[in-house]
């Protein structure tokens, strides 16, 4: 019996370690497929990064560990391969050492640092800024240190966290390296101290060498200087002068004589006046002219000889010379009427004259004083408040063309809030559509309340072009906007904005806003101090300002030339800056200050719709505005983006951090109003022109009532700038225009064609999946990019498998396709 159960233990035994074993082998089997695994996704992913066609599940990892690691993806896809050959050589579970957390705290401060150096602020989780700078990591990051610390704060953090980790990685003092500097520097100090000492010591010398006193031997070196000419060694004596009582007439003098024909001058009393007579003019030449301008004819004549005779002699030389015809250049009409100011042209054949500002319609007179409605309003506000437990006391009330602000001043212990939140309340008691409250009113303690007015009026653009403000406002690109609440007329600068951003929804006053922006350029600009790119691709807004001498080129209606003259406008900024280079000037007005022979003009870039354009060629418009936008205010070109759908993807993030001032009209949803001036508001404006104006800089926006121009009036502007002058265009920008259009423009229809040649051409392969993860375009354009580039005759048909061959080389399909990209 006990050798039967010993029997039976002993193969409970041997089961129990045949069954540890299989278990302990399939363990390490499983480390060795979790490595295989690792080393895959690495090496799979290492050839998507370096350009390898990896296909669909490629593009997807590549992307995963873009947008995760960004441009240091390359790293973590070595990572991978490492961690796979450690799985496999090692059999067990990799644990977590110091050395990998050292390696990964590293890895961090590298994408940190190319986060905060290469991507702006504001644009850190961009899918953009995520795959070009340190990804995901790197933006978490660099968005806390900016956002805690600002730019450079976040810099000064991260070169401290380096020489911490170098400190603690490698037992580095910083005490070794100041210490062998300020030895070298102690060394260098003393050595100079012993020169200065040394140096001191011969000027002292000198010094005392110089102050004592040499006595020179005037006879003996007299004697050198007559040896050396071969004079006599006895001087000649000079005649000695006359006695002190003799009188200057019996002094014998030499007579001195001008030129031929010229009177005797004797030597004067005094030297200064003989110095003044020793030359004088025939006495047939001579002009006489009065001492003193305002001495009498009597006292000139008694003096002067008459000039009866010579006029007389000049009329019989000149009755030969026969009088020049000259020929009449230009009328009255051309002119203009009295009142406009002229200006001379450059090229001096004729007058330039600005428009009169009686071409303008006036507006109505306001009539002064607080209406009726005012005051009921202001006593409904009141009770109002009162009748919500809300102590408060209207301080004034300032009553502007369509908006009358009443301004509260709430007692003391009263909330703010409590005010803001009965706005709605308010309204129905006012009858009023909506109103707006602003509190508090910068500078002011107070809040404002806006009411809509019963009867609006309109603000016409004369009555603000014709005053002081206008007027007087000297350099730069002033344009009028309208008037404000209390009736002042609001100037903007375009070179101070200095790119702004117009949006609102349809019938608000857009358009009529970008045309008083136009009219006040005109009236107050030279076609050579100020010149206009309009952008239309609505094709029937600014289509009047054709044939104007102001523009580089006529108003563009295509959206792919559009897109075109942005281009060329890019280039024109880059030259400019050269040539602020090579003039070591900083900005447009110092280069024309120091060369007005070469001055340039300022440029306005008026686009009237964006939202057209960035549906037709969104890639290139996007780049070449963020270009401009961040760029060309210092060369003097400057943007006016307008557009009726202000979405996100028509004004991204990188258009609205370049163009930081705004203009909202009336908008439908507060979602809109924040789209463009990240705050709410516009959706309670009442549309006709009332705007919300918000300049860089300004804590608030401002409310404006749009200045109106009829299209008779327009008209009117620009016939009479046309009678003046013909328009130069641009032949740059006409070329640029063209570059896609005739002969082998049908190629490039669309706008990454030239990208994607140049990328087959460098890397030597073409394939339709490359082209999708490189621009990150769908399977069907990317098809369609080959085909072109087989039709052009750069790349070979399809070989099935096989890769396409390149039939051309880069020299070639510039010379015959890319030659005007």
């Amino acid at each position: 019996m006990a050798e039967r159960k010993t029997r039976k233990t002993g193969r409970t035994a041997g089961r129990r370690k045949k069954t540890g074993t299989a278990k302990q082998g399939a363990s390490l089997l499983k480390f060795e497929i979790i490595g295989l695994v690792c080393i895959f996704l690495g090496i799979f992913a290492t050839i998507g990064i370096i350009g390898v066609d990896t296909g669909s599940v490629g593009y997807s990892l590549d992307g995963l560990l873009a947008y995760g690691f960004g441009f240091g993806r390359i790293v973590a896809s070595l990572s991978l391969i490492v961690l796979g050959l450690k799985y496999i050589m090692v059999r067990k579970a990799c644990p977590v050492t110091k050395q990998w957390l050292v390696g990964f705290w590293i890895y961090s401060l590298f994408l940190t640092w190319i986060h905060v150096v290469f991507i702006p602020e504001g644009t850190e989780f961009m899918p953009a800024s995520l795959r070009v700078g340190g990804g995901l990591i790197g933006a978490v990051l660099s968005s806390a240190l900016r956002e805690l610390l600002g730019q450079f704060g976040a810099v000064l953090v991260l070169i401290i966290a380096c020489v911490v980790t170098a400190i603690i990685w490698k037992k580095w003092s910083i005490s070794k390296p100041v210490t062998l500097v300020s030895h070298k520097a102690s060394e260098e100090v003393s050595k100079m101290s012993d020169k200065a000492v040394e140096g001191l010591q011969g000027a002292s010398t000198a010094i005392k060498e110089w102050h004592r006193p040499h006595i020179f031997d005037f006879q003996k070196e007299e004697e050198k200087e007559r040896a050396a000419l071969d004079l006599p060694k006895t001087p000649v004596p000079l005649e000695p002068a006359p006695p002190e009582g003799t009188e200057e007439d019996d002094v014998a003098y030499t007579p001195v004589y001008a030129e031929s024909g010229a009177a005797r001058v004797d030597l004067a009393d005094d030297a200064d006046t003989a110095r003044e007579e020793a030359y004088e003019l025939p006495e047939d030449e001579r002009a006489y002219e009065p001492e003193d301008e305002n001495c009498d004819a009597e006292e000139a004549g008694e003096d002067r000889p008459s000039l009866a005779g010579t006029t007389d002699v000049l009329d019989e030389e000149l009755a030969h010379i026969k009088p020049v015809e000259v020929e009449q250049t230009a009328t009255a009409a051309d002119i203009g009427p009295a009142g406009a100011s002229a200006v001379p042209t450059a090229q001096g054949e004729r007058t330039y004259r600005l428009p009169p500002l009686s071409i303008l319609q006036h507006g109505k007179e306001q009539s002064g004083g607080v209406s009726d409605e005012v005051r009921q309003n202001a006593r409904i506000l009141q009770e109002t408040l009162q009748s919500f437990n809300i102590d408060a006391k209207i301080l004034n009330a300032s009553q502007g063309p369509a908006v009358t602000r009443y301004e509260l001043e709430p007692a003391a212990g009263v909330k703010v809030s409590k005010i803001v939140h009965l706005a709605d309340d308010l309204a129905l008691k006012l009858a009023a559509t909506d109103i707006r409250i602003e509190a508090p009113i910068p500078g002011k303690a107070a809040v404002g309340i806006e009411v809509p007015n019963k009867k609006l009026s309109g603000v016409m653009l004369r009555d603000v072009l014709d005053t002081d403000a206008f007027r007087l406002a000297a350099g730069g690109v002033p344009v009028s906007l309208g008037k404000d609440i209390a009736g002042n007329p609001v100037i903007a600068d375009l070179t101070k904005m200095p790119h702004l951003l117009v949006a609102g929804s349809t019938g608000s006053g857009k358009s009529v806003c970008i045309n008083t922006f136009i009219a006040s350029i005109l009236f107050k600009q030279r076609p050579e101090d100020v010149k206009l790119i309009l952008i239309d691709p609505k094709v029937v807004e600014l289509s009047n300002y054709n044939g104007l001498p102001h523009l580089l080129t006529p108003v563009v209606t295509d959206p792919k030339k559009a897109a075109s003259v942005l281009r060329w406008a890019v280039r024109e900024m880059d030259d400019r800056y050269k040539r602020f280079a090579d003039t070591k000037t900083r900005d447009i007005s110092r280069y024309n200050e120091l060369h007005p022979e070469t001055a340039m003009p300022f440029v306005v870039i008026i686009i009237d719709e964006l939202a057209d354009l960035m549906m037709v060629a969104s890639s290139d418009v996007e780049e070449s505005i963020c270009r401009l936008a961040q760029k060309a205010r210092a060369c003097g070109m400057h943007l006016v983006l307008a557009t009726q759908r202000p979405s996100v993807d028509v004004l991204t993030g990188l258009i609205k951090a370049n163009v930081p001032s705004r203009i909202a009209f009336a908008v439908s949803s507060q979602v809109d109003s924040r789209t463009i001036l990240d705050m709410a508001g516009a959706e309670k404006l009442i549309g006709k022109g009332d705007m919300l104006f918000y300049p860089m800089g300004a804590s608030k926006p401002l409310r404006v009532q749009g200045a109106f121009i009829s299209d008779g009036e327009i008209d009117k502007v620009v016939e009479y700038i046309k009678a003046q002058s013909r328009p130069q265009y641009s032949e740059s920008v006409q070329k640029a225009q063209e570059e896609n259009g005739g002969g082998e423009g049908e190629f490039f229809e669309d706008d990454l064609m030239p990208q994607a040649i140049d990328m087959v051409l460098e890397t030597g392969q073409a394939s339709a999946s490359m082209l999708q993860r490189r621009f990150r375009v769908g399977y069907t354009r990317a098809a369609r990019m080959i085909d072109m580039m087989e039709a052009m005759g750069i790349v070979g048909p399809n070989n099935g498998s096989k890769a396409r061959d390149i039939l051309m080389t880069a020299d070639e399909v510039q010379q015959k396709y890319l030659s005007n990209m």
